[in-house]
């Protein structure tokens, strides 16, 4: 073997210390398990220095890098010549290294495989593994508690239906961890005359079971079954009873507190334990070394092909394990089974190094009494709220008692605020009175008085005023009128008066009497209008401008006028004016002589009509004292009960209903927990209420503190 297929030792910062030219390498590979080698090197080799507790080792089988390792373990013998052998186990086993402390719960609905593993991994005090490929996409629930990394991990395929495999990439830092679906195809052959030398073969009967008992968080009564989601039935039979009968057992998981999880696991555990164990140690010849073909090589996990026709073997399964106590020779024994020695056998091995199962919590069954008092009447029923913990894993009872008083209150009077109050409206009506007989009242008499009066200053009456405004005129038509007769002859005054004037216009009146003259005294320069009334109207003239000589007569013969009025009207116009009455100071005195008066009423009767109506009362706003005191009223003679909305049946005693049918639960039937619920009691009419909540519940120990 050339030195570069030599063990080789690094340091725990992963820094190639030493190769071992003198080392001599074996390992063993274990399918879904935890490898192991071993290396041995004289006891006066100068590089056992370098061996020490922790660090690592990379073993090869010639061209074939096995994997990496880390040192665990030292034995020194000696004979003629001594040499140290060193123990070593696969580098998953750094994740032992660190622990999930206390309660961890990741998984179910919306949580899938890859974070369940991230999840583990993130609690690495040194970054050691990364996932890289995972095959599986499940939404399991995971609960943990006080566990170390590894065991965590490898049990989070172990509810899957599906064949695993564990594999791993240690050529590169951060390691690299694969959860991957097992080969289902040939990938290597057995065959007598071939490679294969000697078959052992081993059946085991002894841990055959066809029927199993899942058990999972608790203790006793309150310990986690799969009857809640398998009809009621808390185990599990296989299809080979009828082979090889009845064979129970109970499997207990305490780390399980998820029915659902329990049964898938639970499953997977009796498809692997309804047939014995068979398996074959087969001593092979390691035709790789020679060939280098795939075909040849043994690896755990691969799917082999068993050919013995003279033992009448033929048979296709799976590799459980390889063992090559050393790899510089082509001896190699290939163990093939019918199905895993153990399901989790390397797993519990840990667990025990670790002893976690000693660590898990597990509690105790509680009662708790819930008392509430309240008064009640149909339309206002009596509420109470319970809260139930999600730490109460078991809920064992859940039992109501109900107790009816009289109605009580504690107080006569309270405080008022004041305000309008309505009353109802009135539908009116006609009230007749009493009759009367009627009769003369006796008058009383007065002495004569005189009043006094009282002063009025003097005022002045506000005017009112109006706008300027035409009547309407009237309209008349053309008519003539009669004229009167005048007997003339008439002479002026004095012969010899002279009348001057220039040429304007005279304007002058006359009455057109007989006799009369007509004294032109007046001359105008300007034109004039002449007004002349004769028997009640006018006439109107103009004289020309003219001059008038020597003083000279008119004599005016008797003769009549004779006028012609056209239709015409009249228009009055009345401009705007405002009047103003003046009242002046004054007083008014009355003096009422002595009298007497005398009233007789007639016999008689009063109907008064009331309209329909209604009155309002306003009240200030005031306070009332309070006048304390105990009041009871009536009692309810029955009543109706709701949980969480579902109506309870009363068919017997008020002293001990059961009320866990009615409980709100989640969608597996399950009470829902961290969660309040509500509880509801109705009346017939108003009452007191006094009732008691009982409940037997099963609690963990988790999630409290140290004070």
């Amino acid at each position: 073997m050339s030195v570069a297929n030599k063990p080789r030792i690094y340091n725990q910062r992963m820094e190639l210390e030493a190769v071992l030219e003198n080392g001599k390498a074996g390992y063993r590979e274990v399918f879904n398990g935890l490898w192991t080698a071993s290396f041995t090197l004289p006891a006066d080799d100068p590089k056992n220095e370098y061996c020490k507790p922790f660090n690592y080792v990379e073993i090869f089988d010639e061209r074939r890098r096995i994997e990496l390792f880390r040192i665990v373990g030292e034995d020194f013998t000696r004979a003629v010549k001594g040499f140290r052998t060193y123990a070593c186990e696969h580098v998953i086993i750094t994740l032992l290294d660190d622990v999930l402390f206390k309660f961890h719960q990741i998984g179910n609905r919306g949580v899938f495989t890859p974070e369940a593993i991230n999840y583990v991994l993130s609690f690495q005090t040194t970054q050691n593994w990364r996932l890289g490929r995972c095959d599986f996409n499940h939404q399991f629930l995971y609960k943990w508690e006080s566990e170390n990394l590894l065991a965590a991990l490898f049990s989070i395929p172990r509810p899957f239906i599906n064949k695993w495999h564990f594999t791993y990439d240690t050529t590169s830092y951060p390691w690299t961890f694969n959860l991957v679906r097992a080969e289902t195809e040939i990938g290597c052959e057995l065959r007598r005359r071939k490679n294969m030398q000697g078959v052992t073969k081993n059946m085991d009967v002894k841990n055959l079971v066809t029927r199993i008992y899942p058990l999972g968080y608790g203790e006793g009564d309150n310990q986690l079954t799969i009857a809640s989601v398998n009809n009621g039935v808390p185990f599990l039979d296989a299809d080979t009873i009828p082979i090889y009968g009845v064979k129970q057992s109970i499997w207990t998981d305490r780390r399980f507190e998820n029915a659902d999880s329990l049964m898938a696991t639970g499953s997977q555990m009796l498809e692997e334990l309804k047939h014995p164990y068979v398996s074959y140690s087969v001593e092979s010849i390691d035709l790789f070394k020679r060939t280098h073909d795939e075909f040849d090589e043994f690896r755990e996990g691969k799917m082999v092909r068993v050919i013995d026709r003279a033992d009448g073997i033929d048979l296709d399964t799976r590799i459980m394990e390889i063992y090559k106590p050393d790899v510089t020779t082509a001896d190699i024994v290939v163990v093939i089974a019918n199905k895993d020695r153990n399901v989790a056998g390397s797993i519990a091995a840990l667990q025990e190094r670790a002893r976690i199962n000693e660590t898990y919590a597990q509690g105790s069954e509680t009662p708790q009494h819930i008392p509430f008092a309240d008064n009640a009447e149909p339309g206002f029923p009596a509420v109470f709220e319970f809260f139930i913990d999600a730490g109460m894993v078991n809920i064992n009872q859940a039992r109501l008692r109900v107790r009816l008083e009289p109605y009580r209150a504690f107080s006569r009077a309270i405080r008022g605020g004041g305000g309008v109050t309505s009353t109802t409206s009135s539908g009116g009506g006609t009230t007749q009175t009493s009759t009367s007989g009627g009769g003369t009242t006796a008058t009383t008499t007065q002495q004569n008085t005189l009043t006094h009066t009282t002063t009025q200053q003097a005022v002045q009456s506000p005017t009112t005023s109006t706008t300027s405004t035409q009547t309407p005129t009237t309209s008349t038509q053309a008519q003539q009128a009669a004229t009167t007769q005048n007997g003339g002859g008439g002479t002026s005054g004095a012969s010899n008066q002279t009348v001057t004037g220039s040429g304007g216009f005279g304007t002058g009146q006359h009455t057109g009497y007989a006799g009369s003259f007509i004294n032109f005294s007046t001359v105008s320069s300007t034109p004039s209008q002449h007004n002349h009334t004769i028997n009640q109207h006018q006439h109107s003239y103009q004289l020309i401008a003219h001059t008038h000589g020597m003083a000279h007569t008119h004599i005016i013969s008797a003769h009549s006028h004779q006028l012609t009025i056209p239709g015409h009207s009249h228009t009055v116009t009345i401009p705007g004016h405002s009047h103003s009455v003046t009242i002046p100071a004054h007083s008014h005195s009355v003096t009422i002589p002595a009298h007497g008066h005398s009233v007789t009423i007639p016999a008689h009767s009063h109907n008064v009509t009331i309209p329909p109506h209604d009155h309002g009362i306003t009240l200030p706003d005031h306070t009332h004292d309070i006048e304390f005191g105990i009041v009871t009223g009536e009692r309810a003679e029955s009543i109706s009960i709701r949980v969480d909305g579902n109506t309870v049946p009363i068919t017997g005693s008020l002293d001990d209903i059961n009320i866990i049918p009615f409980l709100r639960t989640d969608g597996g039937g399950r009470i829902v927990r961290n969660a309040w619920h509500r509880l509801e009691i109705i009346p017939n009419t108003r009452t007191r209420i006094a009732a008691c909540v009982f409940l037997s519940v099963f609690t963990n120990s988790r999630g409290g503190e140290n004070l």
